[in-house]
């Protein structure tokens, strides 16, 4: 038979990991789209990258080549988004292999194995709770990759716009300035590697809108809709395209300044959290090391134990609670 101190360990160990899971995670859902309004870049962006060459005719431009299919909707659509699809985060995580069941398989099998845990061991509050054990763990390693894969793009991204810019004021066209711009990128970056495949569509005889359309296609990144969307429109109804690269790498800049202040200013409240959780270990260390009778009296009396466990349970919904008021996404 299990013995109380080993129940009170198992449920801190149980309080820190979920801890640190709800930190590191952010929402337990579909956390890497937003709920709120917005102007679909995305939607219109996709007409534009499905457009042949062919189906413009000479001096037509993009604009004019879309309302002539038919379209009578504006050019730019304001909906709700509901968030990302399962299938575009795996996609965004590099996990486009999997389908969509095989994780959803992954959940239930996590959860009952949880639950069964908790079953044996824990009251039926810790048990209910145990039933969210999958989802919080497949949604946390597809968060954290997506949000490294757009990390890892955004290390080299103004760099590389600035010196597109450059070499397009050289007088280099637009396909030679962002191959010139990439070979100045380490061989690792991600960005080199989007303008890699980019230029070897081209190569194979893909459309040069379609090429520049797919640039990205699998990274969760704020600007590049905007990149790809100056590259289209620019080709197509002109305009000084370094200038509005200019501009887009300033952004790009002052959105990763205000990333890191906000994340500077909600550091203290983060680090809070693990002040508590350490302390609320320490605490009962503390105690079983002295009255040892206290710890385990509280686990092993049948009338104690319930609320023991509910504390436990409000502590991680606390942890939760937290880490929503200090979560927000740039």
């Amino acid at each position: 038979m299990i013995s109380g101190f080993q129940i009170t360990l198992i449920l801190l160990l149980l309080l820190l990991v979920a801890g640190a899971f709800l930190l590191w995670s952010g929402a337990i859902g579909a956390s890497a789209g937003g709920s709120s309004s917005s102007i679909s870049l995305r939607s219109i962006s996709q007409e534009y990258r499905n457009l042949d060459d062919s189906a413009l005719s000479d001096g037509e431009s993009l604009v004019g080549a879309k309302g002539r299919r038919g379209s009578q909707k504006p050019e730019i659509e304001v909906k709700q988004s509901r968030g990302l699809s399962l299938a575009t985060r795996l996609r965004y995580a590099e996990l486009g292999q999997y389908p969509v069941y095989f994780c959803s398989v992954a959940q239930v099998v996590i959860s009952l194995a949880a639950f069964s845990v908790a079953h044996m061991y824990c009251k039926e509050i810790l048990q209910v709770m145990s039933l969210f054990v999958g989802p919080l763990v497949v949604n946390f390693v597809i968060n954290r990759r997506i949000e490294a894969r757009a990390r890892k793009f955004d290390v080299d991204f103004p760099q590389f716009l600035l010196s597109v810019v450059g070499m397009l004021k050289t007088g280099l066209n637009t396909i030679q300035a962002l191959q010139a711009g990439a070979e100045g990128l380490e061989e690792t970056s991600l960005v080199r590697q989007e303008v890699g495949l980019m230029l070897e569509r081209l190569r194979v005889g893909v459309s040069e809108d379609r090429s520049i359309g797919s640039f990205g296609e699998d990274i969760n990144h704020p600007e590049i809709e905007l990149f790809v969307q100056a590259l289209i429109l620019s080709r197509r109804v002109g305009g000084t395209l370094s200038d509005t690269l200019d501009r887009l790498a300033r952004q790009v800049r002052k959105r990763q300044n205000f990333k890191m202040a906000a994340s500077g200013a909600v550091g203290m409240h983060r680090g809070s959290i693990w002040v508590i959780l350490l302390l609320i270990a320490g605490l009962q260390a503390y105690m079983f090391a002295s009255t040892p009778d206290i710890v385990l009296g509280t686990w092993q009396n049948p009338s104690l134990n319930g609320y023991a466990q509910a504390s436990v349970a409000l502590m991680i919904l606390g942890v939760l609670w937290m880490n929503k008021m200090t979560n927000f996404k740039v």
